[in-house]
């Protein structure tokens, strides 16, 4: 499934960025996203942050973990600029995550990945860098 696929992100206007893009997703600043300052609300920001961790996540290891049970367990967050316009979502594995996942998930059926991830408006200039922790584990078989 894609971040995009998700009912919620759909509400917000995520999409997906464009085919080669460097960036991850899109969320276009609405009125509806205004905060009282009239930049972006800080918690439209975190969805697409998260939703980029989880679409990182996918593009990275999806096709060698296959069907997973993935959750969010911990986020740090730093706030850096007002948005004032559209943002794009940058994510990557950290060091530890891009080396050492796959074998992990392999022996052990869990894992733990750390994605980080910034948004940027069209300008580059940094809005929100964040650190997301996962908790990753083989999907249960059905029950008989």
């Amino acid at each position: 499934m894609k971040a995009t696929d998700l009912a919620f992100n759909q509400r917000l206007g995520l999409v997906a960025a464009p085919a080669g893009a460097a960036h991850l997703l899109e969320l276009p600043l609405t009125a509806a996203l205004h905060n009282h300052l009239g930049s972006m609300h800080a918690a439209a920001q975190f969805a697409l942050a998260e939703a980029a961790s989880a679409e990182c996540l996918q593009r990275h290891f999806g096709a060698a973990l296959g069907e997973v049970f993935a959750v969010v367990r911990g986020v740090e967050v730093k706030y850096r600029k007002p948005a004032t316009g559209d943002l794009r979502a940058f994510g990557a594995p950290d060091e530890n995550t891009r080396d050492h996942l796959v074998a992990e998930f392999a022996a052990r059926g869990r894992c733990s990945a750390v994605i980080r991830v910034d948004l940027k408006d069209h300008a580059g200039t940094l809005t929100f860098h964040g650190k997301f922790d996962w908790f990753i584990s083989r999907v249960p078989p059905p029950a008989p």
